[in-house]
């Protein structure tokens, strides 16, 4: 039988019409897509990628009908109906049209790569931030300069010096006696069986101690003071004491000249230990033994009786143990290398013979504590007090120092060196202030001095302080540190005062123990009739 000609179909079509008459996959309909010729489309004018959209099929022109035919049976079927796995394998190897792909994924990727750029920057700069943070807060500066300060005093050469061990004898004979000096009086307003019982039970301290102030040379400047902190011992304060109670002692047995030589003493103790500037509790301790020795003085001298030949003798002895603005300046310079021996030990460049009790480095062993910047502090502060110390003029309070960022808790490059610094500087920064007092206080007793010398000698109380130039009792007035005017003297009252370090006067006020008021130190003359004389 001849079948009549049909329009050649194509698989995808013949796919479609096999069977029972049903579409057949739209797997099936993509091969017919792929086979279409592609469509011309402006993809330049798409800004944004759309998604793909499912292929459609066209619907055949029924221009012309097509002739139905017939089910084939089952036993027969079509040889071209179907493409065989052979021929249709080369199809689907087939590269995938443009037409079916979605546009390319190029801004994505640009932005990724755009974020990771980012990232890395931002990364970066965080590396160099911790860096520059960990450079900031470990690294220290180098040495700076410090010529000025460097002490300029001769080096002890001796092998060995017994001085150090009999202040330490002394020191360790002294009786505690710190009942009575609870009292809060001068040992001169005590009972006279308290004073008799002090001194006999004290009697070999003071023995030592004569012994120790027969010694021509102290040997300040030997390396062996650096070894241990003699001047720190809490057992001065009662040695210091002592030769108060002494001196009241003995003006109560009416042994004036004997009272009068164990305050000298005292004046001795703080010439001597004044030289000593090993360690900064020895100038502490000389200003202390200063003021007890000038208020000791003020005592015996308004009621003494002395001749003034004897008077004389022992106003050159005091006039000699007073302490001098230079040593304080060459004190300053001992304390800061001490202070720079503690902190850099043999980084100092110091002879390892003067480390402060042989210690090889005191420093705080924390982070956050930079050596050398924290030397330099030390020196900017000790140049401060210095210059202070060479003022003509006493300043009116304690010099202050610049307020420092990073205290008690703070976490800045050299918190830990500051705070090490501000507590050790509250050590020095009184010197200056206290200086100018304990100056004042000897101008007082020298000036007493001499109007005392001038009632024994002329009989009478001078009408000024001028006069006492005049009668050749003093060489020059002594002048208030205070003002730089000679001291204020009243003859009408008996008094002679300084201003005081609030720079106001009030016209003297007395005080026990004499001269105790730092805001107007003022001295009684012990003459009550001083007003009728004249």
């Amino acid at each position: 039988m001849i079948r009549p000609h049909t329009p050649k179909e194509t698989p995808a079509e013949r796919t479609a019409h096999s069977g029972d008459g049903a579409w057949a996959s739209p797997w099936g309909l993509d091969h017919e897509w792929q086979d279409a010729p592609p469509a011309k489309k402006k993809r330049e004018v798409i800004d944004e990628p759309e998604p793909p959209l499912p292929p459609k099929v066209e619907a055949k022109p029924k221009a012309e009908p097509r002739p139905q035919v017939p089910a084939r049976p089952p036993t027969r079927p079509e040889p071209v109906a179907e493409e065989s796995p052979m021929a249709a394998s080369p199809r689907v190897a087939e590269k995938p049209r443009n037409v079916s792909t979605p546009a390319p994924h190029r801004p994505p990727l640009q932005v990724e790569r755009e974020a990771s750029w980012g990232t890395l920057t931002v990364l970066s700069m965080g590396l160099l931030l911790f860096v520059f943070v960990a450079w900031v807060y470990i690294h220290d500066e180098p040495p700076g300069f410090d010529q000025d300060l460097r002490p300029r005093r001769l080096v002890d050469q001796a092998l060995t010096i017994r001085t150090p061990e009999k202040l330490k004898k002394f020191l360790a004979s002294v009786t505690p006696m710190a009942g009575d000096a609870a009292r809060g009086r001068p040992p001169w307003l005590w009972d006279t069986p308290t004073l008799s019982r002090i001194v006999q039970a004290n009697g070999t301290a003071l023995d030592n101690l004569r012994d120790l102030l027969e010694d021509a040379d102290w040997h300040a400047s030997h390396s062996a003071w650096h070894a241990e902190d003699v001047c720190g011992d809490a057992r001065w304060r009662d040695a210091l004491l002592l030769k108060q109670v002494e001196a009241a002692y003995l003006s109560r047995r009416q042994q004036e000249a004997e009272a009068f030589t164990a305050a000298i003493d005292l004046a001795e103790i703080g010439w001597r230990l004044e030289q000593m500037h090993a360690w900064p509790s020895g100038y502490q301790r000389s200003l202390e033994a200063q003021t007890l020795a000038a208020q000791t003085l003020g005592d015996l001298l308004r009621q003494t009786k002395l001749p003034e030949a004897t008077l004389r003798q022992f106003q050159r002895q005091f006039s000699v143990c007073q302490p001098t603005r230079e040593m304080l300046q060459s004190a300053l310079n001992a304390f800061y290398v001490h202070e720079k021996k503690l902190i850099l030990g043999p980084g100092s460049q110091e002879p390892l013979d003067t480390m402060p009790g042989g210690a090889q480095l005191r420093r705080p062993g924390r982070l956050f504590f930079k050596p050398n910047e924290t030397v330099q502090l030390f020196a900017t502060a000790f140049r401060q007090l210095r210059d202070e110390a060479r003022a003509p003029l006493a300043q009116t309070s304690d010099i202050r120092l610049k307020e420092m960022p990073g205290g008690e808790g703070s976490v800045q490059p050299n918190s830990e060196g500051r705070v090490y610094f501000i507590r050790h500087m509250k050590t020095y920064t009184p010197l200056p202030a206290q200086l100018d007092l304990v100056r004042t206080r000897g101008n007082l007793i020298i000036t007493l001095f001499a109007i005392r010398r001038c009632i024994a000698e002329k009989k009478t109380v001078p009408a000024s302080l001028e006069q006492l130039r005049s009668f050749n009792f003093l060489l020059d007035v002594p002048l208030d540190p205070y003002t730089g005017a000679p001291l204020q003297y009243d003859l009408a009252r008996g008094v002679i005062w300084s201003v005081g370090n609030d720079l106001k006067t009030s016209g003297g006020k007395s005080t026990e123990p004499p001269m105790n008021d730092a805001t107007e130190p003022t001295l009684e003359i012990g003459i009550k009739m001083a007003g009728a004389v004249n």
